[in-house]
């Protein structure tokens, strides 16, 4: 009996100290609205909670159906891992512009604004959003414009806007 409760609790422990990473994803005036989270399926608008997620991607259109990986819409990209956590938007092809992009990595501790970046038109690279000038294939792996965080319960506060 004691090593069970002693096992018990040192599970509920090891639980409690797992990263804890919250998504708001909103879209304002967009009729179609999707984010794939690998490992855990499709989701639309809301608030989330997750332990770690890699690859994550969040797009939104009006008039225009967006594919799981964000084609041909508006998209912001992102990871949240215990570790370094980061974002982008995206507009290399296929994606497109149907939207405003807005994302913000938040912290664990409640009003620990981090590093943001919004795209509010088509050519708001490279600053704000991933993308191919056409004379630089490595212009789209540009560092100016991916956001990244060290917090290891860092979330996202992300919006696209039609």
């Amino acid at each position: 009996m004691q090593f069970t409760t002693a096992f018990a609790t040192l599970a509920l422990g090891a639980v409690a100290v797992q990263a804890g990473h919250q998504i708001n994803f909103s879209a304002p005036g967009c009729d179609n609205a999707i984010m794939q989270v690998p490992g855990h399926g499709n989701y639309g608008t809301g608030t989330y909670d997750f332990g770690e997620v890699s690859g994550v991607i969040a797009s939104a259109a009006k008039g225009v159906q967006c594919s799981q990986d964000g084609v041909p819409c508006s998209s912001i990209e992102f990871a949240l891992n215990g570790g370094v956590s980061s974002a982008d938007n995206t507009l290399i092809s296929p994606h497109k512009y149907t939207g405003a992009m807005s994302f913000t990595l938040i912290g664990a501790n409640p009003g620990d604004k981090g590093p943001s970046a919004t795209c509010d038109n088509p050519n708001c690279g490279p600053d704000n959003a991933f993308y191919i000038d056409g004379t630089d294939a490595q212009s789209r792996f540009s560092s100016q414009s991916q956001r990244q965080v060290n917090d290891a319960n860092a979330g996202i506060n992300l919006s696209i806007t039609c």
